[in-house]
């Protein structure tokens, strides 16, 4: 089995920051995505090289682990070859081994080294945890617990926070390779961080299975921010709205199309409130708002009778033309 340099995959050095690798895997994985090659079947399979490496170096923990892997990946290897083979296991609290599948991934489009080394969700607590790997007999030691509580993250759209839904979850357990499917129930309100608890349906046996653990990411929609209960966002508003009052449309992260009021006289940077359109509590507290910051669109383009305007406007507001009067207090001279 061959060692996969993700960092080469990527064009990254090893120093490289969390935001340089996702820039590199963003502009690797539009050039290689199979809609722009149709039918190239190379591009294909360098795009699911470069989604691995992503995979691995975009996460934090992942990648720690593969740093630590370095030279010594092929001991590793034949540690769990063997432990394969039938050794018996270790275990401590904490320890987690199971695999999650959301949406329509599959296991074809990851390389056998990515399986071996990461495709269990915490790999790393039994190869690195010191208490776990017997580096003199090569293998693990000690019994299985009868169930153990598992966790994992769950990204979900800031539609869903906001309104709630739910997800179809399948967990493949590598001991038994027996799957099963359940349904996760999202309620409004979660915020980023927040731990769902799915009782029963984490690691066990006969003896019954521990807790499912589902940590919540908040995947950034665009336009908005979540601060607290709070969304925030920015909309234009023509200079005319903003003058005379009137009202502007907003698309919601929901999909719905709400009517913004706008007072007259809005400068340009205000923020209006809307009351009770932020993010609903889990607890029954009050709503967030939803504050809007305006940007005021100037014309372009205009028209000569418009020039004549603004130029009437201009007159009106500073007294040019009356009387030749200087607004700053003397006289206007020509130049």
């Amino acid at each position: 089995m061959e060692f996969k340099d993700y960092y080469k995959v990527l064009g990254v050095s090893k120093d490289a920051s969390e935001k340089e690798i996702k820039s590199a895997y963003r502009g690797l994985a539009r050039k290689y995505h199979p809609d722009a090659n149709p039918g190239d079947s190379r591009a294909e399979e360098r795009f699911k090289e470069i989604a691995e490496a992503y995979e691995v170096l975009g996460d934090p923990e992942k990648r720690k682990r593969y740093d630590m892997l370095g030279a010594n990946w092929d001991q590793y290897s034949r540690a769990d070859a063997g432990r394969s083979q039938g050794a018996k296991w270790r275990t401590q609290p904490g320890y987690k081994r199971a695999t999650f599948t959301f949406g329509n991934l599959s296991d074809a489009d990851f390389s056998d080294f990515f399986k071996q080394f990461f495709a269990d969700f915490e790999f790393g607590d039994y190869i690195f945890g010191r208490d776990l790997y017997d580096q003199d007999e090569n293998y693990f030691t000690g019994s299985r617990p009868a169930k153990q509580d598992i966790e994992h993250e769950l990204e979900i759209g800031l539609d869903e926070a906001l309104t709630g839904s739910q997800r179809p979850i399948e967990i493949v357990d590598h001991e038994d390779g027996s799957r099963r499917k359940i349904v996760v129930d999202i309620p409004a309100g979660v915020h980023d961080g927040t731990r769902l608890r799915i009782a029963g349906e984490g690691m066990g046996s006969s003896g019954g299975r521990g807790d499912l653990y589902l940590k919540v990411r908040i995947r950034l929609h665009h336009g908005y921010q979540l601060r607290g209960d709070d969304l925030h966002t920015e909309v234009d508003v023509p200079l005319t709205v903003a003058v005379l009052g009137g009202e502007v449309k907003l698309e919601t992260p929901t999909g719905d199309t709400i009517s913004v009021k706008v007072p007259p006289e809005t400068q340009n940077g205000q923020v209006l409130r809307l009351r009770g359109l932020g993010m609903p509590s889990t607890k029954g507290k009050k709503r967030g708002d939803l504050l809007v910051k305006v940007n005021v669109v100037l014309p372009r383009n205009l028209s000569e009778q418009e020039r004549e305007l603004f130029q009437e406007l201009e007159r009106l507001r500073t007294g040019v033309g009356q009387n030749n009067a200087d607004p700053s207090g003397g006289m206007k001279h020509e130049i």
